[in-house]
């Protein structure tokens, strides 16, 4: 059909055959064929022309009936007409319909709505555009069904998050976890789980990815010889090239963007302090403060076992109300400075001392108190850190009694009571000061109960009635820094480094607190029925709508605080712990009664939390400096070190991800001594469930030894759990120090095996 044939066809239609051709064509499949007068061989003759109209008649002839009236073209219907479903006008104020009528003639107003759902519409398109063409398929496909706009747009964003953060620095290696269950996991709950992009092993062959998993000063070596993991890349015929230059940074020489470093002194007070008030150790005013500012900025918003505000304001005007020297010696105990600044690992020793010898004088005074309760927390985690840790279950012990006795947690919700006197002797800043430790201190308890695995560590039975400290906005610049609420009593403004996480820790440590109790009962886990896993299932619905409900300034996110990745590495360590006690080979097959995926099971479950782990251990190791200073996190390093010992050792990636883990520990070593007893008993537990060869186990274990550049005299003590699948049955022979007296008879063993297996081939 030539152009003028088509244009003799369409000159010759009247309107009533050019609509009907019109609606053909767009409200059929385009592969219908079109009407005929459109697919003619010849053009149809033109109709005969009407005479002109006259200057006078012009107007009157558009009035003619028999001429069609135009439809009115308006965006929206009065409610009057929308109702009774007839056409309107939108005549404002009154359309032709509703003169004369009884009811009001009122529109409703979608000015806001429209141009929301057209700033949607224009992000999902540019979203779907900014996505491989491949992604573009696969998020359709997860979505096809999907009619929460919330869901949509969370997965949405997630997707295109992580194809950006993929050329950033948040992943290197690629996720092979493509389960029906992970999918629907993505889909229902896009913050708890964000779509992973899959990226290839080529990532390895780039800096700064390499210095994650070689040593720290290899890493700063552009001329160092060859890591483990490339000998061990040959090996299994994946080589990677010699690593090219990177940035160098005192601290940590593998990341390009330290996002959580700040400069000088978290609060202007801290200049003014006066550590010779508080203490009898020799360390100058500036070096304390700096101690001080370090930890208010990168544990207390995980931990705050006290009100940060009323602490600096007291500690720096010399008051004891909110301040003690039991507390703050106790507190430069548990500082992480020696990453920083070496000299103040000497210290760690002389503020234990001071502080056990003030904690003895108040225990036999039998002083409860919120700044006692505090202390004791950062005791026991100073002699976690340090390696030193047997007296760790007696201050947990000593904390958890002493907040029973106080009534800051452990009591019944019946008894009233108890409860309302307590409450109303509360007020002001005391109440706040009362609410941070409760919290804080009870969320601390929690954790080491869970996450540690020591018998004997017993979860309180009840969580704090006392109210959770929210908190409100950033105050303006200059604006006063307590603000006041609608219930009348002072609640704290947090500082910037506080951030918003630390009331969604403390909803995430009480459903938590719950499995704490049921699993480690008596120092017995009842797992096995069915009745059971039921349990679990409930636990971890309850920590995906926690999740679910999270504002965004905490969602999984690079550009957000360190405080908010350790969060997102807890939520998935703590999926592992639900879920672990069904992974043995007597419960396989059994099934998830809320999710509607096939494979959906306790192994699966933990599968994708383990790929989340992967991905947030990176991403935290790669971005934030605290991933060098802080502990806090180091669970997950754990954890994913077991999970990848569980799985088949020929894919790709266990060796790497072997590394990125232990190295995690090397960094941390500067620091905290215990790191090194640890990664001694992963490589140890590595020899026995893996064919890494001993020369390379030793390597490793040399570079994290010559990490720390003093240390404190004594042997390295930790009673936790490293394997954490044999600590299920055996617990003494799974602790940290148990594996890692192994290790050098695993090494030997390891070496007879090999030349064993090599004369067996020979």
């Amino acid at each position: 059909m030539t152009r003028a044939m088509t244009k003799a066809g369409y000159s010759s239609m009247g309107l009533q055959d050019f609509v009907m051709a019109y609606r053909h064509i767009f409200c059929h499949n385009w592969a219908q064929p079109l009407p005929l007068p459109l697919m003619a061989s010849k053009p149809v003759p033109f109709r005969s022309l009407a005479p002109a109209a006259t200057k006078d008649s012009e107007e009157l002839s558009w009035l003619s009936p028999e001429v069609k009236r135009r439809r009115v073209n308006i965006s929206i219907a009065c409610n009057a007409c929308r109702k009774k479903k007839i056409r309107c006008d939108g005549g404002r104020p009154v359309c032709s319909n509703c003169v004369g009528e009884a009811s009001h003639c009122e529109y409703r107003d979608d000015t806001l709505n429209s141009e929301e759902s057209t700033k949607l519409v224009v992000e999902t398109v540019q979203t779907l555009q900014s996505l491989p063409a491949a992604e573009t398929i696969r998020i359709l496909d997860l979505l096809k069904e999907e009619t929460s706009i919330t869901a949509i747009m969370g997965t949405l964003r997630g997707a295109k998050g992580s194809i950006r953060r993929s050329f950033d620095s948040s992943a290197i290696f690629e996720s092979n976890v493509d389960t029906a269950l992970s999918s629907e996991l993505q889909k229902q709950n896009p913050i708890a789980y964000p779509y992973l992009a899959p990226l290839g092993l080529e990532k390895l062959r780039q800096m700064p990815f390499q210095a994650l998993i070689k040593s720290r000063r290899a890493s700063c070596n552009i001329d160092s010889k060859p890591e483990p993991l490339q000998e061990m890349a040959i090996q299994y015929e994946q080589q990677i090239p010699p690593s090219g230059s990177g940035p160098r940074n005192e601290l940590d020489c593998a990341g390009n963007h330290h996002r959580d470093e700040s400069v000088g002194l978290c609060d202007p007070r801290l200049n003014g302090l006066n550590i010779g008030y508080w203490t009898d150790v020799n360390i100058s005013n500036d070096l304390a403060a700096r101690c001080i500012s370090l930890y208010l900025e990168t544990d207390h918003p995980l931990l705050a076992p006290f009100d940060p505000d009323l602490f600096i304001s007291d500690l720096t005007s010399q008051r004891s109300k909110y301040c003690s020297s039991l507390l703050v010696n106790a507190l430069l105990y548990w500082q992480m400075y020696s990453a920083l600044e070496p000299e103040t690992d000497r210290l760690a020793l002389e503020f234990c001392d001071e502080a056990e010898r003030l904690w003895s004088t108040e225990r036999r005074l039998g002083n409860d108190t919120l700044l006692n309760i505090a202390s004791a927390e950062f005791l026991c985690l100073g002699y976690l850190g340090q390696g030193r840790d047997h007296a760790i279950l007696e201050y947990v012990s000593e904390a958890s009694e002493m907040g029973i006795r106080m009534g800051l947690f452990g009591i019944e919700r019946h008894d009233d009571a108890k409860v309302q006197a307590i409450l109303l002797r509360l007020e002001g800043d005391e109440k706040t000061a009362c609410m941070y430790t409760a919290w804080g201190v009870f969320n601390w308890v929690t954790l080491m109960s869970l996450f540690y695995h020591q018998p004997g560590m017993d979860c309180p039975k009840y969580p704090p009635y006392i109210p959770i400290p929210e908190c409100p906005p950033l105050s303006p610049p200059g604006h006063n820094p307590r603000s006041f609420v609608s219930d009348n009593q002072y609640l704290p403004s947090p500082r910037r480094y506080m951030g918003q996480t630390f009331p969604h820790l403390c909803r995430f440590w009480r459903i938590l607190h719950e499995v704490g109790v049921v699993y480690y009962a008596g120092g017995k886990l009842p797992w096995g029925s069915r009745g059971s896993l039921v349990f679990a299932e409930f636990k971890f619905r309850e920590l995906l709508a926690w999740c679910n409900g999270l504002p965004s300034e905490v969602w999984q996110n690079p550009h957000n605080p360190h405080h908010v990745q350790v969060m997102h590495l807890w939520f998935h360590a703590a999926i592992l712990d639900i879920f672990r006690p069904y992974m043995q080979e007597n419960s396989h097959g059994e099934r998830l009664r809320t999710f509607a995926s096939s494979d959906s099971s306790p192994e699966a479950v933990c599968t994708a939390s383990v790929e989340q782990l992967k991905r947030l251990i990176t991403n935290y190791r790669l971005n934030y400096r605290s991933s060098a200073i802080s502990i806090l996190w180091h669970t997950a390093l754990i954890y994913v070190v077991n999970a990848v010992l569980l799985t088949d050792s020929t894919e790709e990636t266990w060796y790497p991800y072997l590394l990125l883990c232990v190295y995690g520990y090397e960094r941390l070593g500067r620091s905290w001594r215990v790191a090194e007893g640890i990664s001694k008993g992963l490589l140890s537990m590595i020899l026995q469930k893996s064919d890494v060869p001993s020369h390379m186990a030793r390597r490793i274990m040399h570079d994290i030894e010559n990490s720390t550049i003093n240390r404190l005299p004594g042997e390295i003590r930790a009673t936790f759990m490293a394997d954490l699948s044999l600590g299920l049955s055996n617990p003494g022979s799974a602790t940290v120090e148990h594996l890692a007296e192994q290790f050098e008879g695993n090494a030997m063993l390891s070496d007879y095996t090999n030349i064993h297996d090599h004369e067996e081939r020979n």
